[in-house]
């Protein structure tokens, strides 16, 4: 399951709650963060811990924090005022895989300066969640409070004392409503609570004992995604110098940056091995047990079965939750990020009709968060051994902390893996002989089912003149040569997932002399004259729910794993989101990985001419060069033929609509981030818009290139997700409303 990881900001404080949402900041040591009313959060990764300072958006209150060497910081704030609000914290996340209590050593080491005004409060505290899974529906929020001025939480019921690291700490549990790192609004959900009887500034807390003991007393537990020394004040005034934090999880510390004069955010890369001489860096067959793979979830089990696709294999079983599975850790040293490899899993389930597989790749990026790429998936039919593969994926630059798992969509299902291969790039890792299609498939009757054969359905699909086997082609035995048998021929030659929609990603053909074959039957495929072909697969789509069409103008962009583009394509991908990318032929040189992930994506391509010049100031000839040069250029990438359109400027006259050969998709609700909307500003105009119907039907414009952009998409995706919002492609909405598109017609909506 994709998922959203991205912090929206959310943070409760013991006195009140506040929902907030992060601006992306990166700093090093030295650097001063200030916030002020309007510009009211920084958050990001430097010397090797998070950072965080956040103020509630009151007129007359502001704050600052310094960042120092490891995770040191200062900090001062005034927010004296009615609701101040004010906190600056550093620390460490965790990936949200492993039950708080079940961490051996969670150590923190601190040294404070710290005071506060006697008006309102503040504490000095460690704090952080627990969740059950990533995307799982229950939460928790502790504090362990060292000191604190003027005001402490108070039990409601009962108590217990516990002796920690040589000193006692009450321990309770709280009801607190308000808002949470889920998102969606406001809920009740439990506190924990661990208050030093004798306060201090300074020493050693033994974090993960505070967890056993919250554990032991029966207090809700689950899963830990972060610890972080936090100070905290609510209408007040104070500062803190906190000139030592340093973290070790296990016993090993957590690793600061060598101080130099250019800092990076980027975790220092461990060497990496010289690639094996065979190819494979790992061939585990599962015949003499798990390996290094290990069950993922905490009520998962996984154990040997003679079960597998070829003799044993890995039965992964008591799954509650859908990212539960089978995993092993890739270690930097032998795996590294910027590095292609080829990858491949097989996966059978036995208990659904049909369930969806992703082979996971999860990863700290130099951002500082959590990362969730999903590196192949496929649908399985009850019974069906499948290939999860792709011999291309590149590990992002930066990534660290990296895990390899296999999921299920379905929460609860068993399944078996079997046969997980990771070789150099470009190695094709053959499937099981169990997984291996029959000759349905073999479209040019040659006696193969291959390549060839994918690529010869594609083009006869598409209206290209080629000759094909109707029998062989029509994989479903359905009578129809479709979209459907496209997908079943790519997910039985390659393994991968094969969305109705998604195009075919092949290297160019090479000539070959045909092969004498029989006399095939020619099977035509309805092309309505005047009409685009649409061929989006919305099975998944319920149209009798909202929805709206996200896309998205002006790309490629430069930037890689940390550009704006791979921020949307994340926050649409982690959430199960679709969109349109509009690209302009001048801007790809050099970027083509971005068209081709989004692509593997299963989001949409479409153009945006080659040089972004508004067709009303261009003759006939000339709109007709910028439209074809940019489409063929996005061919030579994807293998595509057909590209909805969107006019630059949303210029449109005559001649464009005449020669344009496709739909023109200008826009319904414009974010304005052209025309220098902030975060916010999208943020409140979108879920207003959600909330008055205005949002529904509408295609969005919005811009791929804007940091501010990247930011709403990460927040508005759930958002609009939890308000029953489908988040789709231009061709998807039209589709699942049963709307043709014709060629030459503007459209900005479904009304």
């Amino acid at each position: 399951m994709r998922r959203n990881h991205t912090l929206l900001g959310i943070f409760t404080a013991v006195a009140m709650c506040s929902t907030m949402l992060p601006v992306a900041s990166f700093a090093a040591a030295g650097e001063k963060l200030t916030v002020t009313n309007g510009d009211n959060q920084h958050t990001g990764n430097s010397e090797g811990y998070s950072y965080e300072i956040w103020l509630d958006n009151n007129p007359g209150a502001s704050g600052s924090m310094t960042l120092g060497k490891g995770g040191a910081f200062d900090t001062e704030w005034s927010a004296s005022v009615s609701k101040g609000n004010f906190l600056a914290r550093r620390g460490m996340t965790f990936d949200i895989t492993k039950k708080a209590s079940e961490y051996d050593n969670i150590t923190l080491e601190y040294a404070a300066d710290y005071s506060a005004s006697q008006e309102g409060n503040s504490r000095l505290c460690v704090y952080g969640w627990f969740r059950n899974g990533a995307s799982g529906d229950k939460v928790c929020e502790y504090y362990i409070i060292e000191d604190w001025v003027n005001w402490c939480p108070k039990p409601e019921g009962a108590s217990k004392t516990v002796t920690i690291d040589g000193a006692e700490y009450e321990i309770f549990t709280i009801d607190h409503y308000g808002p949470t790192i889920k998102g969606g609004g406001n809920e009740t959900f439990p506190q924990l609570f661990s208050i030093r009887k004798d306060k201090r500034t300074s020493g050693t807390i033994t974090v993960s004992d505070h967890f056993k003991a919250w554990d032991a007393a029966g207090f809700p537990i689950y899963n830990l995604t972060e610890v972080a020394l936090n100070v905290e004040g609510w209408e007040s005034s104070g500062k803190a110098n906190v000139s030592k934090l340093e973290m070790e999880v296990g016993g090993t510390p957590k690793p600061t940056e060598t101080p130099s004069e250019q800092p990076t955010e980027a975790p220092t890369q461990a060497p990496t091995a010289a690639p094996p001489a065979d190819g494979y860096y790992m061939k585990e067959d599962f015949e003499n047990g798990a390996g290094v793979w290990t069950a993922r979830g905490d009520t998962t089990s996984v154990a040997s079965t003679n079960n597998g696709a070829a003799g044993n294999g890995l039965a992964v079983t008591g799954r509650t939750d859908n990212w539960h599975g089978a995993a092993t850790s890739l270690s930097n040293s032998e795996y590294a990020p910027g590095t292609a490899y080829s990858f491949s899993v097989m996966a059978k389930q036995d208990a659904a009709a049909s369930d969806t597989f992703k082979l996971t790749l999860q990863y700290q990026g130099s951002d500082g968060k959590e990362h969730y790429d999903t590196i192949a998936e496929s649908d399985a039919a009850k019974g069906d051994w499948v290939q999860l593969a792709n011999t291309s994926f590149t590990i992002p630059e930066g990534a660290s902390q990296m895990i390899l798992y296999v999921e299920a969509d379905s929460k609860t299902n068993d399944f078996v893996i079997d046969d997980a291969v990771i070789a150099t790039k470009g190695t094709k890792i053959a499937a099981t002989s169990a997984a291996t299609v029959s000759s349905k498939g073999d479209v040019d009757a040659n006696g193969a089912v291959e390549l060839k054969d994918l690529i010869a359905l594609q083009k006869f699909l598409l209206g290209g003149k080629v000759t094909i086997n109707g029998e062989n082609a029509d994989m479903n035995d359905d009578n129809a040569i479709d979209v459907y048998d496209l997908s079943l021929l790519k997910r039985a030659l390659l393994g991968q997932s094969a969305r109705q929609d998604e195009p075919v990603i092949t290297p160019a053909p090479t000539e070959v002399t045909p092969e004498p074959t029989p006399a095939p039957t020619e099977t035509v495929v309805e092309r309505r004259e005047g009409y685009w072909y649409n061929t989006a697969d919305v099975s998944w789509i319920d149209p009798s729910k909202p929805m709206v069409a996200f896309a998205f103008d002006d790309g490629p962009v430069a930037g890689g794993a940390s550009s704006t583009a791979s921020r949307i394509q994340n926050a649409l991908s982690e959430n199960k989101a679709h969109a349109t990318f509009f690209y302009v032929g001048q801007n790809i040189a050099g970027k083509e990985d971005e068209i081709k992930r989004a692509q593997q994506l299963g989001f949409e391509i479409a153009n945006h001419t080659w040089s972004h010049t508004d067709a009303r100031t261009l003759d006939a000839n000339s709109i007709q060069q910028e439209i074809t040069s940019c489409a063929a250029k996005l061919t030579e990438i994807t293998g595509q033929t057909d590209f909805l359109l969107r006019p630059p400027f949303l210029g449109v006259n005559d001649d464009l609509q005449r020669v344009a050969g496709t739909p023109l998709i200008n826009c319904g609700f414009d974010s304005g981030d052209w025309n220098g909307a902030t975060t916010q500003d999208m943020i409140d105009k979108f879920m207003n818009g959600a909330q008055n119907g205005s949002l529904n039907g509408k295609v969005i414009l919005m811009h791929e290139t804007y940091d501010s952009t990247a930011q709403a998409v990460e927040y508005l995706v759930p958002a609009l997700q939890a308000q029953g919002y489908q988040i789709v492609s231009v061709s998807e909405m039209f589709k699942a409303k049963g709307v043709d598109l014709k060629n030459g017609q503007v459209y900005n909506g479904l009304s």
